[in-house]
């Protein structure tokens, strides 16, 4: 009765769940690029590692539960039909946390193993930002620019080229329909069109 009616030990369980999400969110933005450990997650909750594990099946559940807490937070104020040209300041606001950047690495990589517990919300995840980020280029292209696009660099365009064949390889691996040479050739062609001869 407890569960339908979010009184008694679920609806405490459920709270104490999240405060364990929070408190190791706030660990992640204190610690280094290794992360808080366990230990100094627990401490933050009042709890030991083992009292820890009580909310949680294992720990790597405890981590993909940690990052789906921080992209819930960092979505909460986004708004899809804003300007393509807006979410460059969002994603970097992410990624200001080098533990929770470490984790997302860690986090990918284990997920192309179908028996992971990051396997299920990373696959959804990609292809939620996919769809998202897609609508906001179509309604971002409707909408005159009003500079035009900025000349780049061939250093400028080496780190992405780089950056979309990693990222492109971690999708690939989640979803194998992906066109990765494709989608790799027509990054190229389009970063090359956008450098200046002679630069």
């Amino acid at each position: 009765m407890s569960e339908t009616t979010g009184r008694g030990p679920y609806a405490k369980g459920i709270a104490r769940r999240q405060q364990i999400l929070r408190e190791a969110l706030a660990a992640y933005a204190e610690s280094d690029s290794a992360g808080p450990s366990l230990r100094a997650i627990a401490e933050r909750a009042g709890l030991s590692e083992r009292g820890l594990l009580h909310y949680f099946p294992a720990r790597d559940e405890l981590l993909v539960a940690i990052f789906a807490e921080r992209d819930t937070a960092d979505t909460a104020g986004f708004d899809p039909d804003a300007p393509v040209q807006e979410l460059p300041a969002m994603l970097a606001h992410t990624a200001r946390t080098p533990g929770l950047v470490r984790l997302l690495l860690e986090m990918i990589a284990a997920a192309t193993d179908e028996t992971h517990a990051a396997h299920r919300y990373f696959t959804q995840r990609y292809r939620g930002i996919r769809d998202v980020i897609a609508h906001q280029f179509r309604r971002s292209a409707d909408r005159p620019e009003p500079t035009p696009p900025p000349a780049i660099d061939p250093e400028f365009a080496a780190r992405i080229l780089v950056a979309a064949s990693d990222g492109l390889q971690a999708q690939w691996l989640l979803h194998p329909g992906i066109d990765l040479e494709g989608d790799l050739d027509r990054l190229t062609r389009l970063l090359l069109s956008a450098i200046p001869p002679g630069t």
